[in-house]
């Protein structure tokens, strides 16, 4: 591999490190308070509604927390509440009636088994709910489902005082509505370490194989045997009648299942979702990035996910730049499902051109770029006081004194051969040109000497690299501002002292050598 793209990976892997990876601890804990605090509302909410209490079957992590390509702080996520519905969903007006016209969406549509529902003992106490699920003609609204769930929360943070006490820390609770999804903040009242977290509790509905939606990919061999259906409704339709009627799909076990074993898949999805905020492309969602991913997936194979990250991130960001050019992602499990199809033509134009920029600074080597294309401004500052920084510049300013040292050291030399030349040829004349000639050989030694000084300088700062190195970083930029010293009397010795050999010299033109 070359030296260009081993310089690239060092980077992109520093930058994941500092600012991408979620800091193990930092989601061991978020992980653990969302736990303890969730099952006191869980609890409170199953007091609220019976409904709730009896078929709220199971929670699931959704996203990419679930998928493991979160990106910096796990300070929001999806989860997803399973809701089981008391009914047979088999096909048909004794089931649940798929209907799939809309890609990536579908309508469900329940006759007698909810009809039906009001005849069973149960209906007073916890089946009563269901009534205003559906509309006149039957169909089951994704809206008033949503409603339902966030009736419940409500009550049950009303029913606690907005908190909740776990291990002695008082957690401040808050449910608000943000576009479809209604979300649920967790912050601490008081503590050392601030604590806030953003949850999307979302209530789904699970269908179990061979039950499988018509017109949608399936995946052979896949030990995967159920899929949901997401209450968040089709934002390109304009009839809300219409737009209430439709669930989104997903099918985030496949998904999962296709990403395993694609060993750089994960870190460098995450680099391109990192771009993809600092270059602040907000029209482009995580999950459509994901769906690129999920697509190279299919025409490759496991070993194309061994590649150098380098090789992976500039692949992938190619990838996104065509797709926004073409203005097409087309969703992974229906093809007819344009992710971007309502990407307005100014932002398509201002994304191509950022990730043009980022391409071509990968193509050219310019690193720095690179990396200022994927920081923020408040990140690269702190990005180039990092000890990993201030080692890479150390040593490129070291290469520079060494490669100047070599340079005067050459230029010395061909000088010296010009003078010993001219000394030879004028052997006859007067003894002016023979007082010109010593002071040439002067000028030189004295040269020379100033290499060896240099070269002792270099050794010297080299040392105190290694020294430095195996502390805890580089203190104060003392040795940077050394190396830029270094740096700055190589280029005086090259431009003063050698131009005085060759300004009185019938041989000028070496001055082209430098």
């Amino acid at each position: 591999m070359s030296v260009k793209k081993k310089n690239l990976d060092a980077h992109l892997a520093e930058i994941f490190k500092q600012f991408i990876a979620i800091k193990d601890d930092d989601f061991k804990r978020s992980q653990e308070v969302f736990k303890s605090v969730f099952e006191e509302v869980k609890l409170k909410m199953g007091e609220k509604c019976n409904y709730f209490y009896k078929y709220s079957s199971q929670v699931l992590y959704a996203g990419s927390v679930y998928d493991g390509i979160k990106v910096s702080r796990l300070d929001e996520f999806d989860m997803d509440i399973v809701i089981r519905l008391p009914i047979n969903y088999d096909n048909g007006e004794n089931g649940i009636i798929i209907e799939n016209d809309q890609p990536g969406f579908l309508k469900m549509k329940i006759i007698n088994a909810f009809d039906n529902l009001d005849k069973q003992p149960e209906w007073e106490k916890c089946h009563k709910v269901t009534r205003e699920w559906r509309d006149s003609d039957k169909y089951f609204l994704q809206n008033k489902f949503r409603q339902w769930m966030h009736g419940i929360v409500q009550k049950a943070l009303n029913e606690m005082d907005g908190k909740v006490v776990v291990n002695g820390v008082t957690y401040l609770l808050k449910y608000k509505e943000s576009g479809p999804a209604y979300t649920l903040n967790i912050r601490n009242d008081k503590g050392d370490k601030e604590f806030n977290l953003d949850v999307d509790l979302v209530p789904v509905i699970r269908f179990m194989l061979p039950r499988w939606p018509e017109g949608y990919k399936s995946i052979a061999g896949s030990q995967t045997k159920e899929w949901l259906v997401v209450p968040k409704p089709n934002k390109g339709l304009r009839d809300e009648t219409l737009k209430n009627r439709c669930w989104r799909l997903s099918f985030q076990d496949y998904e999962k299942e296709l990403m395993k074993g694609c060993q750089q898949l994960k870190t460098t999805i995450r680099l391109v979702k990192k771009l993809r905020d600092a270059l602040e492309m907000k029209a482009i969602a995580s999950y459509y990035i994901k769906t690129l991913f999920l697509w190279k997936i299919e025409k490759t194979d496991k070993k194309f996910w061994q590649n150098k990250i380098s090789f992976m991130f500039r692949t992938m960001v190619e990838e996104l730049r065509d797709a926004i050019k073409q203005k097409n992602i087309p969703y992974f499990w229906h093809e007819d499902n344009n992710l971007i199809e309502g990407l307005k033509p100014t932002l398509q134009k201002v994304y191509v051109d950022k990730l043009n920029d980022v391409l071509n600074s990968i193509e050219a080597n310019d690193v720095d770029k690179v990396v200022a294309a994927l920081l923020t401004v408040t990140e690269l500052t702190e990005f180039k006081k990092s000890e990993f920084y201030q080692k890479i510049a150390a040593a490129a300013a070291a290469k520079d004194v060494r490669d100047g040292a070599s340079s005067v050291s050459r230029q010395a030399s061909v000088a010296s051969n010009a003078s010993a030349t001219n000394s030879q040829s004028s052997q006859g004349a007067s003894n002016g040109g023979s007082g010109k000639s010593k002071v040439d050989n002067d000028l030189i030694k004295t040269l020379m000497d100033k290499i060896d000084g240099l070269v002792d300088k270099v050794t010297s700062l080299e040392d105190r690299m290694s020294v430095l190195e195996k502390r805890a970083g580089l203190k104060d930029n003392v040795l940077n501002e050394d190396i830029l010293t270094l740096v700055a009397d190589t280029k005086a010795l090259q431009l003063e002292d050698y131009q005085k050999i060759v300004s009185d010299s019938p041989e000028k033109t070496l001055i082209d050598l430098y």
